[in-house]
């Protein structure tokens, strides 16, 4: 169990450290080059200690979807950050593990079990309430509110999708793909998610002080060793366990951590949407593995 928990621990804490570095007033592009340069050279490492460097083009297709979708997700995070917090941004992209489920009906004839449907129609509840923002009463701020609100929905939206793009990348690479070539499969999702952050920061002249080096390594740890962690659990503990204390204990501590040390706040539409985020992603991920 000590595996599961630290997986749910570290994973969690890529959003938490964003969300930590912007209130402390951090750049988050030089995080973000950090983060995913420190992830693109482990991947390197990892693929040649294997020694093995052969790849299909689905591999190195799928490899590049993901990594695009890594990339632009980073923006994403960064603005529903700004928007709507790191809770209800994190529900967002964890909620969009239904559309690889959904797809795979199709793509790979797999059944979708009652508790999943049950689940599926949870979070196409839980979406619209995760969007929703308090409106004020004077006609101004009013109109502004507005504004917030669609800018608000267009974020959950091309959050919900990318993720949900990214998670199908990664079921189609193993589904598809021989599993052998894992390492080299990261070596092309972190390159891609590398360069672009590389032009950014370059081109605006912003280099990581030590402070930002810092950020970017830890959370690139957590992604890493997050992962591994969750490999690790599934050794000890059985896949029907794993998945939705997994998917619901990390909505359940982001939104603890977000509250108590962060300062998130949220009003009652959004803590609905949160609350039917877990209750969801428990049951989609009931018979998964």
């Amino acid at each position: 169990m000590i595996y599961l928990v630290s997986h749910i621990v570290l994973l969690s804490g890529f959003g938490l450290l964003l969300k930590d570095a912007k209130n402390r007033g951090h750049r988050l592009n030089p995080i973000g080059l950090v983060n995913y340069s420190t992830a693109f050279i482990l991947a390197c490492f990892l693929a040649f200690q294997e020694g093995n460097l052969g790849f299909t083009r689905l591999t190195f297709a799928f490899g590049l979807a993901n990594g695009a979708s890594y990339a632009l997700g980073f923006v994403l995070v960064v603005a529903g950050i700004r928007m709507i917090g790191i809770i209800v941004t994190t529900a967002v992209i964890r909620l969009s593990m239904i559309i690889p489920i959904i797809l795979s009906v199709f793509f790979w004839n797999e059944r979708v079990n009652f508790h999943q449907k049950i689940g599926i129609l949870t979070a196409l509840v839980a979406l619209p309430l995760l969007a929703m923002k308090t409106e004020s009463t004077t006609t101004d701020d009013h109109t502004k509110e507005r504004q917030k609100s669609k800018i608000t929905l267009v974020i959950v939206v091309l959050l919900f999708i990318n993720s949900g793009v990214g998670h199908l990348a990664m079921k189609g690479f193993n589904e598809m793909c021989p599993i052998d070539q894992k390492p080299m499969y990261l070596v092309f999702l972190f390159l891609v998610t590398t360069i672009p952050y590389l032009f950014v920061c370059f081109g605006k002249r912003q280099l990581p002080n030590y402070i930002e080096l810092f950020y970017g390594i830890l959370i690139g740890f957590c992604n890493i060793t997050g992962s591994g962690m969750f490999l690790v659990a599934l050794d000890y503990l059985a896949a029907s366990i794993v998945f939705p204390v997994s998917s619901s204990g990390g909505m359940l501590f982001t939104t603890i951590v977000g509250v108590l040390v962060l300062g998130e706040r949220f009003n009652k539409m959004m803590a609905l949407g949160v609350v039917l985020t877990s209750i969801s992603l428990v049951l989609v991920n009931l018979g998964l593995g």
